[in-house]
């Protein structure tokens, strides 16, 4: 009688030891599924609204641009305000200037937080946008037999003094993509057109052609790149900046 009580009472030990064995590696294995899920589940940073950037491209053109752009609480607008200053030194030209461009963006494609297939979170859209730009420059030019040659071979001494005054307003629209990386940093790529209008006045202009042949001297004076052009103006570029 006592060695079956010893051996029930051991079968019950063995059934208790056996089913605590049963939910403790149930519960470790939900535990370990549950931190996995915890570990591999995407951190979704808030969306970021105001972003500060510049265009390198207009450094070329002897331009510092910098603009601030605030998004609303959809993420399917923005309003953006570049501010820039532009200033040029060399033996034949001395230019100052500054401009002011306003844009307002709608976002075809949301700019709000999206993830990747490494569960990284960033921020990305595509939108259209029209824009307005002012600008004033101040051109002093002062070189003097500068020799120059035409389509025919003739070498031709240059003269030309004199200080331009240009104003100039432009607008149109632009379409454009922007995606951030880096959690802090984003990349705004953009195309577009408008038109330009220009008012120029001429002081103490003195030349000793009566063609003036800036061109030939001065860099950006030809086109659309001349500071006083007029008429239809395609657009192209690429800003990088930071938002937070």
């Amino acid at each position: 009688m006592k060695q079956y009580f010893l051996s029930k009472l051991f079968f019950q030990v063995v059934t208790l030891s056996l089913f605590l064995s049963l939910y403790s590696c149930f519960n470790l294995s939900k535990a370990q599924q549950i931190q996995e899920q915890t570990t591999n589940q995407t951190q979704v940073l808030p969306p970021k609204k105001t972003a500060i950037s510049f265009v390198p491209s207009y450094i070329f053109r002897s331009t510092l641009q910098i603009g601030i752009q605030r998004f609303n609480k959809y993420q399917d607008r923005s309003f953006v305000l570049y501010g820039g200053i532009t200033g040029l030194s060399n033996e034949y030209l001395e230019e100052n200037g500054y401009n002011l461009e306003a844009q307002y963006r709608f976002y075809v494609k949301r700019f709000k937080v999206r993830t990747n297939s490494n569960k990284k979170s960033y921020q990305q859209g595509i939108y259209v946008g029209l824009w307005a730009r002012g600008e004033q420059f101040e051109q002093n030019y002062d070189y003097e037999n500068v020799s120059s040659f035409d389509n025919t071979g003739t070498e031709n001494f240059l003269t030309y003094k004199g200080i331009r005054n240009i104003e100039a307003l432009s607008g149109g629209i632009q379409f454009g993509f922007q995606q951030t990386f880096a959690q802090h940093f984003f990349i705004d790529l953009y195309v577009g057109g408008g038109y330009r209008g220009t008012n120029t006045e001429t002081q103490t202009e003195i030349q000793n052609t009566d063609k003036v042949q800036h061109k030939e001297i001065i860099r950006w004076h030809n086109g659309i790149f001349n500071r006083a052009y007029k008429g239809v103006l395609p657009r192209a570029g690429v800003g990088l900046g930071v938002v937070f």
